[in-house]
């Protein structure tokens, strides 16, 4: 093994022993922790989760010789999904006046957004296209 991938590997296991310990306190203790650091600590879970189980996965689609794209396919659905919830969470932070518009990141997450409206734009125009076009031929083959 290289010594970056020995390190991580050492890494991992030190980081999944820390999350054993974390696991039992937080089963075993009234919860003492902050509400917001819990779900920061969810979403980086889930976000790392998500991370390993595509390193994971990708390894043995390279092993075996499988082609990725159904997983690629998948990490993009699992993206669109999770990024939906965030939204919502976000949209709810606003509406709670967690954050304003002086608050730290807006303008890049303002950014962000509008990168994503148009690519969503882009998407959605392209998917009308192929319909368009699927409908008229189904519509020439019918005279």
């Amino acid at each position: 093994m290289k010594d970056g991938q020995e390190d991580v590997s050492s890494r991992l296991r030190n980081l999944a022993s820390e999350l054993r310990a974390i696991d039992r306190e937080l089963k075993a203790e009234e919860i003492t922790a902050e509400k917001a650091a819990l779900q920061d600590f969810r979403q980086i879970l889930d976000n790392v989760r998500l991370t390993a189980w595509t390193v994971h996965e990708l390894m043995n689609a390279r092993e075996t010789g499988e082609d990725p794209e159904p997983l690629l396919s998948f990490l993009a659905a699992e993206r669109m999904r999770r990024l939906s919830y965030m939204i919502r969470d976000l949209c709810a932070d606003m509406d709670n006046q967690v954050f304003t518009s002086q608050s730290s990141g807006i303008q890049a997450l303002s950014d962000s957004v509008l990168g994503l409206q148009f690519g969503v734009t882009k998407l959605k125009a392209q998917h009308r296209s192929i319909f368009q076009h699927a409908e008229k031929r189904a519509g020439g083959d019918a005279d």
